[in-house]
């Protein structure tokens, strides 16, 4: 897979218009550490991955809080290997209404409230030690 490096302007982090953000087969370089995108209604994540900076290759769990999100879509799974450890997300958005994610790398994934959400489909692939005679567990799409 070919990743192609993009370094977000920081005028970015301050447009209160922007809505929506998809970002796929990217490696991010320098992310302010509490990045706060106000106005985002729709996130994409396919194949995303941080680097040139030494304080994301720790980084197990990534929160996904925005209070405004509409739309989330996340696809992890391509990798070489799986991290040692606890990694995966924590999506906080009671606004969302659509929600996709594919995540066959992820083996913690929690989720708040979703009082507003529509549509989901979720693909959950966790062959981990951790779990008793290292059983596969996958939840399939569904509508709600």
């Amino acid at each position: 897979m070919i990743y192609k490096s993009f370094e977000f302007p920081q005028s970015l982090y301050l447009y209160p218009q922007l809505e929506t953000l998809i970002l796929e087969k990217l490696s991010l370089v320098d992310i302010p550490p509490n990045v706060s995108l106000i106005g985002l209604k729709k996130l994409n994540l396919l194949s995303v991955r941080f680097s040139n900076d030494d304080t994301y290759t720790n980084v197990m769990v990534f929160t996904i809080d925005v209070p405004t999100l509409k739309c989330l879509s996340i696809d992890n799974t391509s990798g070489e290997s799986r991290p040692e450890g606890v990694h995966g997300f924590v999506i906080n958005a009671p606004s969302l209404r659509c929600f996709s994610i594919k995540d066959t790398f992820s083996n913690y994934v929690r989720f708040g409230d979703m009082p507003e959400l529509v549509k989901a489909s979720v693909n959950i692939i966790c062959d981990q030690p951790i779990l008793t005679a290292r059983e596969k567990v996958q939840s399939t799409s569904s509508k709600i």
